[in-house]
C-alpha cells in the first residue's frame, strides 16, 4: 500500500483492489472510492464520469472481441472503431465502462462522450478541453472549444473515445476528428451503422452469468464471487438458487432488469423466492422501479423500452401497431407471412405497408433499429424480448387489446391454409407448423358472433392439420368439437358448414376405432348435404365415401359397396373421370374388393387410382403412396414378396418424407412390411419393424385402438417366437482372456456350451443383431461385460454399418435374453453374463 501511495506501483486488477480493501477493513463506499482511485489514474488524460461497476459480471467474449477490434494493426490503420449495439438495458454502457477501466494503460487518453444529443456532445468536449488543459478551454464560443479538442485528437495517437448512446450517426460524424489516430467505441441502440464502424450485437446474459450477476448485485454473494460460489449456493440454500435461476429466465437475461431486481432485493431484503412470486404477480410494476443510486443508468426497464418505442414511432407510424401485434403473440418465431398475407386485417396503418415489399422492409428496419424487434431472414420470422412484450402489453388498455386480438384472429384465420387430401395438403404443412402456435393462442379468445365464426373456422383448420398431416388425433378432437359447437350455435344445426365438421369428426372417430360414435355423425352429415345440395352434388360423395369406409372396417361389405359405387358415380359425373377425388373412390372400392378376396378386380382399381394421382399430383405425393401401399398389400397376399417389398419401400419413402416418421400412416406401412418380413422368415427385422409400428400407434392412437391391438399382438407373438427359438451364434473371434467377476479363469469351452441344444445358427446376412454379435462379441457361459459398454458398441456398429432399422434398447435386451444371456449387476456396474466384447487390437472392441 505504501509503494502504491508513493506511485511506485499500481494494482493490476479489480480482484487485488478488493483484497486490499478487505485487509484494510473498508466499507462499501470506501471500497468503491479505492477502486476508482486505483484505475482512474492509469491514463495520463482521463475523463470518464462514471465509476467502475464492482458488480460487473461476465461478458468476457465481448470484451475480448472489443480489444481485438480496437487494437489490431494500430500501426497500420489510422483508426480503430467498434460499436456495441442492442436492446436498451442490454448492458452496452457497462461493457464500454469496463473496457475503459480494464485497458486504460494501453491508451494515452481515455475520454467519455455523452452522444445522445448535440448538447451532451458539446458538454463532453468542454470537459475534455479542461482535462487536456487546452488554451481554448475558457473560450465563450463553444464551437471553438470543440474544434480545439478535434485538433488535439487529430495530432495525437493512441487515444480512446467512448461515444455513449449514439442516436444520430450524422450528428456523430460532425464531432469526429478529421484525422482519426485513435480508437472510437460506440454504444447505440441502432443496428444499422453503415460503413462507419463494425458492430457487436449484444445478446442477453447466459443463465449462469445472469445468476452470478443477480446474486452479486443483491449481495447474496460477494462482489468477487465466482461460478463455484453459485454452485455452492445450490447445495446450501436450494430455494435461493432455484429462485435466482427462475428470475434470470423470466427476465430473459436482460442485465438492466437483473440490476433492478438486485437493487430491490438489497433495499427490501425480501429474499429471492419472495421477489420471484412478486415479479410473477406484479411484473410491470417492478419493471418501473429503478431504485436509488443508479447514477450510471437511472431509467428503469419500462422507461427505457417506452423511450425506444417513442423514438421508432416517430420514424415510422406503423411501428407501434407492428409491435403491439407481436406482443399479443408469442415472443419468438412470429412468421412474417402473418403480416405479408394477412395485412389487410391488421388496421389501416399496417395494411398498405404489408402489401409492399419495400415498405415492409423499411418498417422492419425501423423496428429493428432500436433492437425492440429482431428479424431472422433465414426463417422469415420475427422475435422480441419477453420484457419488451410485458411492457407493451401493459401499455395497452383492455379495449385496445380486444381490438387487436380480433384483428390478429382474422389475419391468422385468413392465412392458415385449409388442409385436405388434395393437391396442396402436403405442400403447406410447413406453413401450418409455423402458424399452429399462433392459432392456438388466438383460439383462447372468443368475442362477438363474427369473431366466433372466425374462431370456428380456425379451429377446424388446425384440427385438419393435426388429423391429416400429423396423425395427432387426440389434439384434433377438441378442436373439431369446439368448431361444431360454435357453428351450431351461430349458423344452425342444418348448415352445410356443420356437415363438413361432422364428417371430419366422424372420420377422426373412425381412425380412432370409435365406430359407434362415427356412424351417426356420418349419417347426419349425409342428410344435411343431401337436403341442402341435392343427391348428386360432389360434396354428397364425401360422407358417402366415409360411411362406406366405416362399414368396410366393420366387415359390413354389403352395406359398404353400394355407397362406394354411388360416390364414384357422383364424382365421375360431376368432376370427370380423371379428377383426384375419383381416385379416392377407386381406392376405397379396391380395398373393398381386396377384403373380399377379389384380387384381380382390386388390382385394376388400384392401378387406375395410381395413374390418376400420379398424373394429377406427381409421383411423390402422399396419395400416390396410398395406392402403392394398397398394391403392396395385394402382392403380399398373393405371395409376390419381391414385388410387394419394392412397393412397400417406395410407399414408405414417400410417406416418411411427406408426413414424418411418427404418423399413423407410416405405422400402417411398417406393420404390413413386418408381416411381409415374417413370411420371408426374417425374424430380427420383423421385430424391429413391428416395434416401430407399435410405438407410433401407442403414441398416436392410444392403447385401446384396434390397430394398436393388432401391432401389440404381432409384437408379442414375435417376442415369444424369439424366446422359444434356439439360436447359436457363430463366433469369428475369441478373447485371449476375459476375467470372471470372481477370478481370472480362461474360457475352456466353445460357444456351443452356452446353448447346448442350439440348432442351426442364425444367418447374419438377414439378421442385423446376429451380424453385430458375429462382428463384435463372444457368447460363453462364463463371459461377462458392462451393459453400458455393450450398448455403446452396438450403437457404434449401427453407425458404421449404416443399419437402417436399429433395435431399441428394449428390443436389444429382449434379443440378448433370447440368446441365453442374462442381466446382472455388481457393486460397481450393471453387467451382462454370457456375452463379452471381442478385443480387436489397437482399435479397441
Amino acid at each position: 500500500v505504501i509503494r502504491w501511495e508513493q506511485g511506485e506501483v499500481l494494482p493490476e486488477s479489480k480482484a487485488l483492489v478488493l483484497e486490499l480493501a478487505r485487509h484494510l477493513k473498508l466499507d462499501e463506499q470506501e471500497t468503491r472510492q479505492l477502486l476508482e482511485a486505483s484505475l482512474t489514474a492509469l491514463a495520463p488524460h482521463w475523463s470518464v464520469p462514471l465509476p467502475r461497476n464492482p458488480y460487473f459480471t461476465g461478458r468476457e467474449e465481448i470484451l475480448e472481441a472489443l480489444h481485438t477490434q480496437l487494437g489490431i494493426d494500430r500501426a497500420v490503420a489510422l483508426t480503430q472503431s467498434s460499436a456495441l449495439h442492442g436492446l436498451g438495458g442490454m448492458g452496452k454502457t457497462q461493457i464500454a465502462l469496463e473496457y475503459a477501466y480494464r485497458h486504460a494503460l494501453e491508451y494515452s487518453a481515455v475520454f467519455w462522450i455523452g452522444a445522445e444529443i448535440q448538447e451532451q456532445m458539446v458538454s463532453s468536449f468542454l470537459r475534455v478541453a479542461w482535462v487536456l488543459g487546452l488554451p481554448e478551454r475558457d473560450d465563450k464560443d463553444q464551437q471553438r472549444v470543440v474544434v480545439a479538442v478535434q485538433h488535439w485528437l487529430s495530432t495525437h495517437r493512441q487515444w480512446l473515445l467512448i461515444w455513449d448512446n449514439v442516436e444520430d450517426l450524422d450528428l456523430l460524424q460532425r464531432f469526429l476528428p478529421s484525422a482519426r489516430r485513435g480508437a472510437n467505441l460506440l454504444t447505440t441502440r441502432c443496428q444499422t451503422l453503415g460503413t462507419l464502424t463494425r458492430g457487436l450485437d449484444l445478446a442477453p446474459m447466459e443463465q449462469e452469468e445472469g445468476m452470478l450477476f443477480l446474486l452479486r448485485r443483491a449481495k447474496v454473494l460477494s462482489p468477487d464471487a465466482s461460478g463455484e460460489d453459485v454452485r455452492f449456493l445450490a447445495e446450501r440454500t436450494p430455494a435461493q438458487y432455484q429462485a435466482a435461476a427462475a428470475l434470470v429466465e423470466a427476465m430473459g437475461g436482460l442485465p438492466l432488469a437483473l440490476d433492478q431486481a438486485g437493487a430491490y432485493l438489497e433495499a427490501t431484503r425480501c429474499g429471492l423466492p419472495a421477489y420471484l412470486e412478486l415479479f410473477r404477480a406484479r411484473r410491470v410494476t417492478l419493471l418501473q422501479l429503478r431504485g436509488e443510486g443508479a447514477r450510471e443508468h437511472p431509467a428503469s426497464v419500462s422507461t427505457t423500452f417506452t423511450l425506444s418505442l417513442t423514438a421508432t414511432t416517430r420514424r415510422h407510424p406503423a411501428v407501434g401497431d407492428l409491435l403491439r401485434i407481436c406482443a399479443l403473440l408469442q415472443p419468438d418465431a412470429i412468421p412474417e407471412e402473418l403480416f405479408r398475407q394477412g395485412g389487410e386485417h391488421l388496421g389501416s396503418a399496417l395494411a398498405p405497408v404489408c402489401g409492399d415489399p419495400l415498405e415492409w422492409d423499411r418498417l422492419l428496419g425501423v423496428a429493428c433499429s432500436y433492437s425492440l424487434l429482431a428479424r431472422q431472414p433465414e426463417t422469415h420470422t420475427l422475435s422480441l424480448h419477453r420484457l419488451v412484450q410485458s411492457v407493451l402489453l401493459e401499455s395497452m388498455t383492455e379495449a385496445e387489446r380486444e381490438i387487436w386480438t380480433r384483428r390478429v384472429l382474422r389475419a391468422i384465420e385468413a392465412v392458415f391454409p385449409e388442409v385436405l387430401m388434395t393437391t396442396t395438403a402436403y405442400v403447406v404443412w410447413k406453413q401450418c407448423e409455423r402458424l399452429v402456435p399462433l392459432a392456438l393462442l388466438c383460439l383462447q379468445h372468443q368475442g362477438s358472433t363474427k369473431e366466433a365464426l372466425a374462431c370456428a373456422e380456425l379451429a377446424y383448420k388446425v384440427a385438419q392439420y393435426h388429423q391429416y398431416l400429423r396423425g395427432q388425433y387426440r389434439e384434433a378432437e377438441p378442436l373439431y368439437l369446439r368448431a361444431l359447437q360454435i357453428q351450431e350455435h351461430a349458423l344452425g344445426a342444418t348448415h352445410p358448414a356443420v356437415a363438413s365438421t361432422l364428417n371430419s369428426l366422424a372420420n377422426l372417430y373412425w381412425r380412432q376405432g370409435k365406430y359407434a360414435e362415427a356412424e351417426p355423425l356420418h349419417l347426419r352429415a349425409l342428410q344435411i348435404r343431401e337436403q341442402a345440395l341435392g343427391p348428386i352434388h360432389p360434396e354428397v360423395a364425401n360422407p358417402l365415401n366415409s360411411l362406406a369406409t366405416l362399414y368396410r372396417g366393420q366387415g359390413k361389405y354389403a352395406e359398404a359397396e353400394p355407397l362406394c359405387q354411388r360416390a364414384l358415380q357422383i364424382r365421375e359425373q360431376t368432376l370427370g373421370p380423371t379428377h383426384p377425388a375419383v381416385a379416392h373412390s377407386l381406392n376405397n372400392l379396391a380395398l373393398l374388393s381386396r377384403d373380399q378376396g377379389k384380387y384381380g378386380e382390386a388390382e385394376a382399381l388400384y392401378q387406375r387410382a395410381l395413374r390418376i394421382w400420379e398424373q394429377a399430383l406427381g409421383p411423390e405425393h402422399s396419395l400416390v403412396s396410398r395406392a402403392l401401399h394398397g398394391l403392396a398389400n395385394l402382392s403380399r397376399n398373393q405371395e409376390k414378396y419381391e414385388e410387394a417389398e419394392t412397393l412397400y419401400r417406395r410407399a414408405l419413402s414417400i410417406q416418411e418424407q411427406r408426413v414424418g416418421l411418427s404418423h399413423p400412416d407410416v405405422a400402417e406401412m411398417l406393420h404390413n412390411l413386418a408381416l411381409l418380413r415374417q413370411r420371408q422368415g426374417n425374424l430380427s427385422e420383423t421385430m424391429t419393424l413391428a416395434e416401430y409400428a407399435l410405438a407410433i400407434r401407442l403414441q398416436a392412437l392410444g392403447e385401446d385402438h384396434p390397430k394398436t391391438a393388432a401391432s401389440r399382438e404381432l409384437y408379442t407373438h414375435l417376442v415369444q417366437e424369439q424366446e422359444s427359438a434356439q439360436v447359436e451364434a457363430a463366433s469369428r473371434h475369441r478373447l485371449e482372456a476375459i476375467p470372471d467377476p470372481g477370478g481370472n479363469e480362461r474360457y475352456e469351452d466353445g460357444t456351443s456350451s452356452l446353448l447346448h441344444e442350439a440348432g442351426t445358427p442364425a444367418s447374419s446376412v438377414n439378421d442385423p443383431l446376429q451380424a453385430f454379435l458375429d462382428a463384435s462379441c463372444e457368447l460363453h457361459p462364463r463371459a461377462w461385460c458392462r451393459s453400458a459398454d455393450l450398448w455403446q458398441a452396438y450403437e457404434y456398429w449401427v453407425e458404421q454399418s449404416q443399419e437402417r432399422y436399429p433395435l431399441s434398447r428394449g428390443i436389444f435386451i429382449a434379443q440378448l435374453k433370447a440368446r441365453g444371456c442374462h442381466a446382472d449387476r455388481t457393486k460397481t456396474a450393471r453387467i451382462w453374463r454370457g456375452i463379452a466384447l471381442v478385443k480387436t487390437g489397437d482399435d479397441g472392441g
